[in-house]
């Protein structure tokens, strides 16, 4: 019987990973997002670390795979006869014992497959957060009668608001500051943002950002503007830039946070599941 192993999926042959993606869309939504932006990434010339593998190369037939950046491990499956045993096989190929923390985002339908492996590899959880995960198509944003207001103007955001938009990052207490600067920094250079600004003084009153998956994320506004629908303004141009350009829009919301759960509803998302986001450490 040969023996497991990871088998890396080379840049090639991304393009091939991400149109197996396309079927039944948008049920692979998450995985199309994932592959296609660290695509589009390495199609940039951006410096990455990143690497693509999968089970024993077998992700033409099972679109199983795990993508390695940094201390970041995202995966996927459409092994749904075996109930994703590619995946759960896969995950205990990682050397976790090389990280001090892992940090993952998944959909919901591979949770038991991942708390399987951290059993089996001794893990324990530092972390444990459900998100809901909001879907709105392309077509369904064509159709809507988007009106801006006449006093502000869009644009994308830049490094010159790095420091604006870290000093009021939800998640800067939760990673270090150089971690977190750094991925902000990421995002906003690499990714498609957009940023709502006041016409007259320049300033920017909000925003949101694109993450590695292809998500919304980052929705923030100035806490002295807060309440006039900046927000939501934010979001729809957001979606209306992704349409024109042939892209769904998709976010992932703390379930927990009712406020951006009922913005997002209100703006015509639907929530198709839930995401999880895990962090993971090998026990001491």
């Amino acid at each position: 019987m040969t023996e497991n192993r990871l088998v890396e999926i080379i840049p090639e042959e991304w393009p091939k990973l991400c149109a197996l993606f396309r079927r039944n869309w948008p049920e692979h939504v998450f995985a199309y997002g994932i592959v296609s932006n660290y695509l589009r990434w390495a199609q940039q010339g951006a410096e990455t670390n990143v690497r693509i593998f999968s089970l024993n190369g077998t992700w033409p037939d099972n679109g199983t795979f795990l993508l390695f950046d940094e201390f970041e491990i995202y995966f996927y499956s459409m092994d749904v006869d075996s109930k994703y045993k590619s995946l759960s096989d896969a995950l205990c190929l990682v050397k976790w014992e090389g990280y001090r923390e892992v940090s993952m985002d998944f959909l919901e339908k591979h949770r038991a497959t991942l708390d399987a492996a951290i059993t089996t590899k001794n893990l324990f959880v530092s972390k444990d957060t459900l998100t809901n995960f909001y879907y709105k198509s392309k077509e369904e944003v064509i159709n809507e009668d988007l009106a801006n207001r006449q006093e502000l103007r869009f644009d994308r955001v830049t490094d010159e608001h790095l420091d604006h938009i870290y000093n009021q990052w939800p998640l800067r207490t939760s990673i270090s500051k150089d971690t977190g600067y750094n991925l902000l920094k990421r995002l906003i250079l690499l990714n498609d943002s957009v940023g709502l600004f006041d016409i007259d003084s320049g300033n920017l009153l909000s925003w949101c950002l694109r993450d590695q998956t292809g998500a919304f994320s980052d929705l923030q506004t100035n806490e002295t503007h807060l309440r006039k629908g900046y927000g939501r303004a934010v979001v729809t141009e957001f979606c209306r830039r992704l349409a024109v350009q042939g892209d769904d829009s998709y976010a992932f919301v703390l379930a927990t946070n009712e406020k951006s759960c009922k913005l997002f509803e209100s703006c015509g998302f639907t929530k198709i599941t839930h995401l999880h986001w895990v962090v993971v450490r090998k026990k001491e």
